[in-house]
């Protein structure tokens, strides 16, 4: 499966996820990525099936310099995963983050089976945060997402309440959350390893 993690705001996403690689019990790789900085404007990353993250990055759907807007990327990594003559066999959760067409900060995640195309889409633009976590269905998801949501509130207002407010340094308190919170799942789950790839947009 793996774990990624996003976090968007008005002017800046990150994500963050693990880089294990496995086929049923088997590791097959600790080095493979699963997030991507598509170009300045898109984030994207991917749990669940191997294939749709190697189908996509062999013919360069993770660096489009053209896309023009996370939503666009969104829309177009929809339709295409769905796309049976493409990817044959896709099981995944998707998310996606970057600038909206409007200029702000947008999220989108899709999760999809073999069997259907779409059985959960989330699209928003988000003006004040979104920081969504995608687990292993082992992992309490619903726990690890309030966790994350308390602790980016408190690293905000501890940022908001200083006389000099700090984006990089608002940055860099989420990314260590990120890697504190991948580090803790992996422990509790095989399918996620310490080997933690991070990238960052702004705008």
């Amino acid at each position: 499966m793996s774990c990624v993690i996003g976090t968007v705001f008005r002017n800046f996403a990150i994500i963050s996820g693990d880089m294990r690689m496995s086929n049923s019990d088997e590791i097959t790789s600790e080095k493979t990525s699963k997030v991507f900085k598509v170009n300045n404007k898109v984030l994207v990353g991917m749990t669940g099936s191997a294939q749709p993250v190697i189908t996509l990055k062999e013919n360069g759907y993770f660096s489009l310099e053209d896309c023009p807007s996370a939503e666009d990327y969104f829309e177009f990594l929809w339709l295409l995963t769905g796309n049976k003559q493409v990817i044959q066999q896709n099981q995944s959760n998707v998310l996606v983050i970057g600038v909206s067409k409007e200029g702000i900060g947008f999220g989108g995640n899709f999760h999809m089976d073999d069997e259907m195309l779409n059985n959960q889409l989330y699209i928003s633009e988000k003006l004040d945060g979104w920081s969504p976590i995608l687990t292993p269905p082992s992992v309490n998801q619903k726990y690890y997402q309030k966790v994350i949501d308390n602790r980016i509130i408190e690293i905000v207002l501890s940022q908001t309440n200083i006389q000099n407010f700090s984006r990089g340094m608002l940055i860099k308190n989420i990314k260590e959350l990120h890697r504190e919170i991948i580090l803790e799942i992996s422990k509790k789950d095989k399918s996620v390893n310490s080997n933690i790839e991070q990238h960052v947009i702004k705008w």
